[in-house]
């Protein structure tokens, strides 16, 4: 029996990670949980969970930003909490933002008084 070594191809992509994107994750779509809380959250009730995706949907920009910028401050002692006690401080962050939405038809009032 012989054996054709020029018919035997080695594949090189094979031990190369080409699938992984470079850089951070994508921001996660509107009314998407954000990368790594997806554990967290599923540990909420189904209506916790459903309240969760409202909420995260109806943010305005800044307000994802402000939600960023607490989550990151929650990063820290994230390792001490169980995924209910951090899916539960999410929920807050998310309810303290979303009940503090300014009314956008108060911001186009005059006062004719001054």
């Amino acid at each position: 029996m012989q054996i054709n070594a020029a018919n035997q191809s080695v594949n090189t992509l094979a031990s190369q990670d080409v699938a992984r994107p470079k850089g951070p994750p994508p921001p996660p779509p509107q009314g998407g949980v954000p990368p790594g809380l997806e554990t967290a959250v599923s540990a909420l009730s189904d209506e916790e969970q459903s309240s969760v995706t409202d909420m995260l949907a109806s943010l305005s920009k800044d307000q994802q930003s402000s939600l960023k910028t607490q989550l990151d401050g929650l990063r820290d002692g994230a390792e001490s909490l169980s995924n209910e006690e951090l899916g539960a401080a999410f929920k807050d962050i998310l309810t303290s933002l979303s009940t503090n939405q300014p009314d956008s038809s108060s911001l186009n009032l005059v006062d004719t008084f001054a």
